[in-house]
């Protein structure tokens, strides 16, 4: 096959994928003129081309297609159901046809080709004698569809597969000798000579993972194109109304294991229109829209896929499916009794077990499911059902990927450290933060955010390990599920957001339900990637029908029709409204404002042994006050940027007005019909921004009396300075009581020594005021323990 004809057939199939999705859009709004434009010129450009190829059979029936649809552009005909069925038939017809030039085989003009052209050809309404032909084409353009769906498109180059596995792994390997190295240069802090090589070398890897990357990976809405064609047709067939919602289509996987979960994903999908969606007038009955809503919806989780296929139908009748179970020799009665809801739906995928009181030419809910088990399980997959009788089923599919580099967050339990895929991190809030309650609702801990109360599940809890802090000191890492299922997780720390490469576990670890593969960090250190969704499920945090796709109709159009540029909102310190984009926050950090040092007109915290600077202190806070501010990354350096008050993360989907006369700020734009300016990212960084400095906290030795460490020691651990254990054996800072013959405490291994006394200033001497510091003197003692900080780091 010559060049000009290898370029017709490549592009003829991209127009045929692109047209079927473009034909059903169109059929559910006639008046929409775009889609009916783009429909006529692919039948016009296959039409020409073969004129030019000497096709004429394809070429006849391609003109019929630009014929009809040239009348229905003009309004002299009404596109019915009819016609766009037709359309379709014609179009399954045309990729049959170029499937075969392909091949090299001869295209003859068959009686079905005739028939087709005399559906197009009908009057509008009148459907004499086309439910047949297009039940006989659609018998057998089947299969061709399938080989169509299926075929790769032409390739310029043919590489053995282990080849490119071998690329892939060395890329890999030099992602996590490029985090090793950015981790090393960040610990010998700024170095001019080596940083922008550095920055060039980082710059090119990521160009080269992602081309690498996309030899093996293909996104999965190449998949999903054939869904909304395949609901379409069936829901016609059945006589039923249905809505197919898609979500993750940018989800990307091996081009291999796409065609391996396409037959279990198109049987799920065929059982749920066939048997689960019930009719529109049982809908309505049952106090249901009379559309049923179809969703699917995916999401990268380490080397795996999350996939949930959700309806909201009649849901499984749990006590046919045991009586059958129990009929079958599956279990006894008395076994069938003891057995919970989920354990019981699990038996639909035994062999043979079917509860349809009429097996459909389609589908059979329950039978056949074994099969899919057993195809997505020789791949390393696995697949789970729930299910609630009148409302509902979703599957729950896992589908692994042999390798990955994902953006993931690591979190400490315990002094471990574990990661997070960043895909299900809404937000990250501290649990000393002000608007955070707890409360415990039959056994299970939630939290009270934004007004809305979500499951919390401690991290140490899940995998058997204690926590290192405090209630009142940990970090709450809200994630969300490809299902829609928010929660929260609790954990010690959070430590940083990096690129990770993910590999596979042995199965004795991935039998845990626990983690979804390993990864090195950039000092090179192991860890375990956690299993958010099976952590969920195994917490019993994931309701078994709770879904985004059980939204109503206008729901769902709302949400996908948000576009704009994600940012989250907050208050600065003059009470202004502003924003920050989103993707440059990390965290929400609260300290006193006791810890905050100003140093040549610069603002520093030191935040978990870290020095950072502090943007947005233009007013100032009373001494002893809480400070709030977010944590901003441009992926190098750090900036923590003061407010009073966090207030959600947003959409700003109105016009971005630039700004002339504030070099702070990007933009004003409205939000609720109030101005809100959009913080300047780049020339904040360009100020502000550091690479973070580690530190040492100082340590200080306390009186071992009751009133040092209820009043003393919380005041020093909010300002960043470690209070000594028992076994402790030296300090830097020692704190004395001299009255009351405590000057005895004194340590003298330690020094500097610090004197507090139980007199005010004006009941002693000069002397004695200039010698130690009233107890009750919050900002005496923290600017003394301050001087001494400089001279330690001098």
């Amino acid at each position: 096959m010559d060049d000009l004809l290898t370029e017709f057939v490549a592009e003829t199939r991209e127009m045929l994928e692109a047209s079927e999705g473009e034909i059903i859009a169109w059929e559910t709004d006639p008046s929409d003129r775009a889609r009916l434009d783009a429909i006529f010129r692919f039948v016009h450009t296959v039409k020409g081309n073969c004129g030019f190829f000497d096709f004429p059979h394809l070429e006849k029936l391609s003109h019929a297609a630009e014929d009809v649809l040239a009348e229905v552009r003009a309004g002299r005909r009404k596109p019915d159901a009819a016609l766009v069925t037709a359309v379709l038939a014609v179009i399954d017809r045309i990729s049959e046809m170029v499937d075969a030039i392909e091949k090299g085989e001869e295209i003859a003009e068959e009686s079905r080709d005739v028939s087709l052209i005399a559906a197009l050809e009908a009057d509008a309404g009148s459907d004499d004698g086309f439910e047949e032909v297009a039940a006989s084409h659609s018998e057998e353009a089947g299969p061709a569809r399938k080989t169509e769906n299926g075929s790769s498109t032409p390739r310029t180059i043919r590489l053995p597969v282990d080849l490119l596995d071998r690329v892939m792994s060395g890329v890999s390997d030099m992602v996590l000798a490029r985090n090793d190295l950015g981790h090393r240069l960040r610990e010998a802090g700024n170095q001019p000579t080596i940083d922008g090589p550095f920055e060039r070398l980082n710059a090119i890897l990521n160009d080269v993972r992602d081309a690498v990357t996309r030899m093996r990976m293909q996104r999965i809405e190449h998949l999903f194109g054939a869904f909304p064609r395949l609901v379409r047709d069936l829901s016609n067939e059945l006589g039923k109304q249905v809505m197919i919602d898609l979500e993750g289509g940018d989800v990307e996987l091996d081009r291999e294991m796409i065609e391996m979960i396409r037959d279990p994903l198109t049987h799920i999908i065929r059982n749920a229109i066939d048997h689960g969606i019930e009719p529109p007038s049982e809908r309505l009955k049952a106090g249901k829209r009379e559309i049923g809503i179809l969703g699917i919806s995916a999401r990268q989780a380490g080397n795996k896929i999350s996939i949930f296929v959700t309806d909201d139908g009649g849901g499984l009748n749990v006590q046919k499916i045991g009586d059958k179970a129990v009929a079958n020799g599956l279990i006894t009665a008395s076994q069938r009794d003891k057995m919970s809801r989920e354990e019981i739906v699990q038996f639909v995928f035994e062999p043979g077990l079917s509860t349809a009181d009429k097996v459909s030419a389609v589908s059979g809910r329950g039978v056949g499911l074994d099969v899919v088990r057993d195809n997505l399980e020789k791949i390393g997959g696995s697949i789970k059902v729930a299910s609630t009788e009148g409302e509902g089923t979703r599957f729950f599919l896992q589908i692994p990927l042999t390798l990955s580099i994902i953006s993931g967050l690591t979190v400490e339990v315990e002094g471990q450290r574990f990661a997070i895929p960043q895909s299900y991190v809404e937000e990250i809030v501290h649990l000393g933060t002000d608007g955070i309650e707890f409360a415990n609702v039959g056994g299970t801990k939630l939290v009270d955010f934004r007004n809305q109360r979500t499951p919390c599940l401690s991290l140490a809890d899940a995998i058997g390990l204690e926590h290192a802090l405090a209630p009142n000191q940990r970090t709450c890492v809200m994630l969300k599920l490809a299902s829609g299922d928010l929660f929260a997780l609790e954990v010690d720390r959070i430590l940083a957001i990096t690129d990770l490469v993910v590999k596979p576990l042995p199965p004795a670890i991935m039998a845990s339900e626990l983690y979804a593969g390993s990864t090195l960090l950039d000092d090179g250190k192991p860890i375990l990637l956690l299993d958010v969704p099976q952590i969920a499920l195994n917490s019993g945090l994931v309701g078994e029908t709770r879904s985004s796709f059980s939204r109503v109709i206008e729901d769902v159009v709302e949400v996908h029709a948000e576009n704009g540029v994600r940012a989250m909102l907050f208050t600065d310190l003059e009470g202004r409204r502003r924003a920050v984009r989103l993707e440059l926050v990390q965290r929400i950090e609260t300290v006193t404002q006791d810890a905050v040092t100003t140093e040549k007109g610069t603002a520093r915290v030191v935040v978990d042994d870290e020095i950072l600077p502090l943007a947005g202190l233009e007013g100032e806070p009373e001494t002893g006050s809480k400070l709030r501010m977010l944590r901003l990354s441009d992926g190098s350096s750090d900036v923590l940027l003061a407010v009073t008050k966090v207030e959600d993360a947003i959409t700003l989907d109105q016009e971005l007005v630039e700004v002339d006369d504030d070099e702070t700020l990007e933009a004003m734009t409205l939000v609720n019909g109030q101005s809100i300016g959009l913080i300047d990212g780049h020339r904040l960084f360009a100020r502000y921004g550091k690479v973070p400095r580690r530190v040492a906290a100082l340590t200080c030795r306390l009186p071992q009396d009751e009133w040092a460490q209820r009043i003393l020691a919380p005041l020093l651990d909010s300002a960043g300075y470690k209070v000594a254990d028992a076994q402790d054996t030296t300090v830097d800072i020692a704190i004395v009581l001299d009255d009351e013959g405590n000057a005895s405490n004194e340590d003298d291994t330690a020094s500097p020594v610090i004197r507090l006394r139980s007199q005010p200033d004006d009941e002693v001497a000069e002397q004695e005021r200039e010698a130690s510091i009233y107890r009750y003197d919050r900002a005496g003692l923290l600017a003394a323990l301050r001087q001494i900080k400089k001279g330690v780091a001098a």
